[in-house]
């Protein structure tokens, strides 16, 4: 992903979901659009989706139960064990996972 490339529609869209939540603050991250709590980052927009930090053991599980959650690959097959890919090809349906930003959300402010 060193490219930086990413869908501005799918960042208006978590825009939406995110900012009005209490302490998320918008940002950058890794040349990316970013949202962090307590200065630290729990979600950012780029390449084909939505990556998001959670425990490594419930990444582990919502890969494989989710097809369209993947492990998080930063290049060369280096997959970071903490964070999730979410691939959505329509922004709109971002919002089916709200209970997961919130989840990433209470993990990083920790």
């Amino acid at each position: 992903m060193s490219d930086h490339n990413y869908d501005p529609a799918q960042k208006a869209a978590m825009d939406g979901l995110l900012l009005g939540m209490p302490g998320v603050k918008g940002g950058k991250a890794f040349g990316y659009p970013a949202y962090k709590v307590n200065g630290k980052i729990f979600a950012f927009v780029g390449g084909d989706g939505v990556s998001i930090k959670l425990p490594a053991a419930r990444v582990a599980a919502l890969t494989a139960a989710q097809p369209e959650i993947k492990p998080f690959e930063v290049t060369d097959g280096v997959i970071w064990r903490e964070w999730v890919m979410i691939e959505h090809p329509d922004p709109e349906t971002l919002a089916q996972h709200i209970d997961l930003f919130e989840e990433s959300l209470v993990f990083v402010a920790g």
